[in-house]
């Protein structure tokens, strides 16, 4: 005789988890692929990355800055892009200076034009074509005059589509450099690979000029991620916010709060990745995106060939931007913000709460045989979203002491019964927010 004709026991295990949106990922939207049929692939360290990408690909040398920090992310994303952009510079002479050195960057190697006594624009910018166009041309790209007398300027331009390399100038007093790459459709791109994974939460971009960082920051504010991008052109520096018409000054007028940008003069640095990840790994809302040292990633100072005056930092924190500066000795980031003023770690915290407590909802019905619509099923929804509000505390986002409203049963109208609709639940809670500042008052006594 079995057992269960005298004690039939089921043990119901209420267990059951569902797929959660991460917020530790981010997404390399690359062009270098060679042989993928598919849209993307996930890496957990350099020696996947370095099997798909040769060591001189921007892929790679943005991948590589993103694992070089410590803690850095278990995981990031590269996707395939497949509209290539073609690369473009424009520099202009911003100071015409008689037996003044004027230097251009390009993938390490510096070239140099020193002018005369008699110096014009036309002499320095024919001079800097001569010192680049054989190195340009090794590199896939085409060096070029352009403009009309005695107003020329140089472009540095892809010879193909998706070529890149890394170029700046080393003193944007001295030469303007201008990002003028077209966009070649980044949103189409960015729409066929989240149908494909959309398990990545912030996303890096390598050609960013003003067209492409819009195009992708526009993308970016109707989605749940946030979007990372280093800005190169020297006007983000030098030219003041009230005045000012590049990137910088165009997102913070548009006010994208799901876009960082953080500028420094070299494009081949990856400051953005490094920036990502150095701070994915916290728990979102314990982290604070100030202060934080970058692994990798040249600071700017007050001599070439990161250039950065005190005047060039009041204009590029103005424009809320982010930069990569010295202060007391130590290498830090700075401000911590998205282009609309919100500090990043409050948005990223939001981001998050938000989900969760979608998440925490929808796992305190899936795993019950019924939530009833008594006061009591209401409780359970209650005893979710208290949980993770208290979570939010433990972590260090919410302050402590959030209040809820929680709805009866008799309250709610008979088509919301009827529907199975709850309404009413609400909370008020406190961000705990984060001290970068701090004014101190003292008295001394003889």
């Amino acid at each position: 005789m079995p057992l269960s004709d005298i004690a039939n026991v089921t043990i119901r295990l209420e267990t059951g988890g569902i797929s959660q949106v991460g917020f530790g990922t981010a997404m390399i939207l690359g062009y270098s692929m060679s042989g993928w049929t598919e849209r993307t692939r996930t890496y957990s360290s350099m020696t996947g990355v370095a099997a798909d990408f040769a060591a001189t690909t921007p892929e790679y040398k943005a991948a590589n800055a993103y694992f070089a920090q410590q803690p850095h992310p278990e995981q990031l994303v590269i996707g395939r892009g497949t509209l290539k952009p073609t690369m473009a510079f424009k520099v202009t002479v911003a100071a015409v200076n008689n037996s003044q050195k004027y230097s251009v960057n390009l993938n390490g190697t510096q070239f140099d034009y020193t002018s005369d006594g008699t110096a014009t624009n036309d002499e320095i910018i024919l001079g800097l074509q001569t010192a680049i166009t054989a190195a340009a041309t090794a590199a896939g790209f085409t060096a070029a005059v352009a403009g009309v007398a005695p107003a020329t300027y140089l472009t540095v331009t892809g010879a193909a589509a998706g070529n890149w390399c890394s170029f700046f100038v080393t003193d944007p007093g001295l030469l303007t450099l201008l990002q003028t790459t077209t966009n070649p459709g980044v949103a189409t791109d960015l729409d066929a690979i989240v149908v494909e994974n959309d398990d990545w939460y912030a996303l890096l971009t390598l050609f960013n000029s003003s067209a492409c960082v819009l195009a992708a920051a526009a993308w970016s504010e109707s989605k749940l991620k946030i979007y990372a991008a280093q800005v190169t052109d020297s006007e983000i520096a030098t030219v003041a916010a009230n005045i000012a018409t590049d990137i910088a000054d165009a997102l913070k007028t548009a006010a994208y709060f799901r876009t960082l940008d953080i500028y420094h003069p070299e494009n081949g640095q990856f400051v953005d990745a490094a920036f990502l990840g150095r701070l994915l790994p916290y728990q979102p809302g314990s982290e604070t995106w100030r202060g934080k040292t970058l692994a990798g990633i040249s600071v700017m100072s007050l001599t070439p060939p990161y250039k950065m005056t005190e005047t060039w930092r009041t204009n590029i924190k103005a424009k809320r931007c982010n930069y990569y500066y010295v202060f007391a000795n130590r290498n830090i980031t700075a401000e911590g913000v998205v282009a609309s003023g919100e500090w990043i770690d409050t948005i990223r915290g939001r981001d998050w709460l938000q989900v969760r407590l979608q998440e925490d909802v929808a796992l305190a019905v899936l795993n019950s045989a019924k939530v009833p619509y008594t006061d009591p099923g209401i409780a359970k929804i209650d005893n979710a979203i208290r949980g993770r509000l208290q979570i939010a505390v433990e972590v260090g986002f919410l302050a402590p002491g959030f209040t809820v409203v929680v709805p009866t049963a008799a309250s709610q109208a008979p088509a919301d019964r009827a529907a199975r609709i709850l309404r009413g639940y609400s909370f008020n809670a406190q961000i705990a927010g984060a001290i970068h500042l701090v004014y101190i008052t003292g008295s001394l006594t003889s």
